[in-house]
């Protein structure tokens, strides 16, 4: 066979997550639609690192989130959901040259039978001047103010690392997120007393003991890296929700099992269906990992090995007013060329 084409693996990696009845369960309708919708956002040079996203409980439905590496200039989507976005991916593409571990994208929410606009995503790390030249190539250069404002007074171990929002909305918050150092990980998850004081000082009020204790306890679960968000409105306060990623650290198919089975993956699964923000149908997240490689021919008529992967990689807990709300599993959909490593 020859190279697979960014949609043929998007389809094939989808087919393979929804395989064994996975589908209505995790999916519902949803399937169908991403199917055919998320293929034009694959547009980087390589392989994108996609997403899919679905929720623990309620309604099954697929969100997809398209994070671009590379990018030549001048790439283009070809879909209305997109919306104005040369300047943003002409910018990317230029900056991405001299800064290799930022990236942005897209994310789509399938649920629906139309798709509306698309989400935007950036994570600038470390180089916060980005910030403001990237808001403004999406015609939003106020956003940058909201998250480098939070930036400047977020406390010692809580750096933010990317954003993400939804443009052409008035009054809609800007995503912040963030990935908590260890020693905050551990601090929250030996006194919640310590995580109270972190949200007073910015500013965020919407919680209780119940929610500081279910903190505490996923922190406490997991020996990997949490990642943190906030909502900031125009005006620069925090919304009432607040969310945290609980990474699992997984990168090959046989991990799962021990992960989910007796591993952190079932504990914090347990503690989040005990809190009804899951049910059940976690079990069957896991059973959709798999990594495999086939024979290609290159363009050039030789030779090599194309491999897809998917695994499970973080859930995503989050509390509304102190209450938690349903819980998402998140899946890293790869495809790509495998590299021949000169011995």
């Amino acid at each position: 066979m020859r190279v697979p084409t960014h949609t043929d693996s998007f389809r094939m990696l989808l087919l393979q997550a929804a395989d064994e009845g996975r589908g209505a369960a995790l999916f519902g309708e949803s399937q169908a639609r991403a199917n055919e919708l998320v293929p034009p956002f694959l547009v980087s040079q390589n392989f994108p690192d996609v997403y899919l996203e679905h929720p623990l409980i309620g309604e099954p439905f697929l969100d997809v989130t398209v994070l671009y590496g590379d990018m030549k200039p001048g790439t283009r989507i070809n879909s209305p959901a997109a919306g104005e976005h040369g300047a943003m991916l002409d910018w990317y593409a230029d900056a991405r040259k001299t800064h290799h571990g930022i990236t942005c994208g897209f994310e789509l929410d399938t649920k629906e039978k139309s798709l509306p606009a698309a989400a935007i995503h950036f994570q600038p790390r470390e180089f916060t001047e980005l910030v403001r030249p990237f808001c403004e190539a999406i015609g939003e250069p106020e956003r940058a103010e909201l998250y480098l404002t939070l930036t400047s007074r977020m406390p010692n171990g809580w750096p933010l690392s990317f954003f993400g929002m939804f443009r052409g909305r008035p009054g809609s918050p800007l995503r912040v997120c963030g990935y908590l150092d260890k020693a905050e990980k551990t601090a929250c998850a030996n006194d919640k007393a310590h995580l109270a004081q972190i949200f007073n000082k910015v500013g965020f009020a919407a919680f209780n003991d119940t929610m500081l204790t279910q903190i505490a306890a996923l922190m406490a679960a997991t020996p990997m890296i949490v990642d943190f968000q906030f909502d900031v409105y125009p005006d620069g306060s925090l919304g009432n929700t607040f969310a945290i990623d609980i990474q699992f650290g997984i990168e090959q198919p046989e991990v799962v099992y021990n992960t989910f089975e007796n591993g952190p993956g079932a504990r914090i699964m347990s503690l989040l269906e005990s809190w009804g923000a899951a049910d059940n149908r976690w079990k069957l997240g896991p059973q959709a990992a798999f990594a495999r490689s086939v024979p290609v021919e290159l363009p050039d008529g030789g030779f090599g090995r194309f491999a897809f992967s998917l695994m499970p990689q973080w859930v995503k807990a989050r509390w509304t007013n102190g209450t938690p709300q349903p819980s998402k599993l998140y899946h890293l959909a790869h495809a790509g060329l495998l590299v021949n490593k000169a011995g």
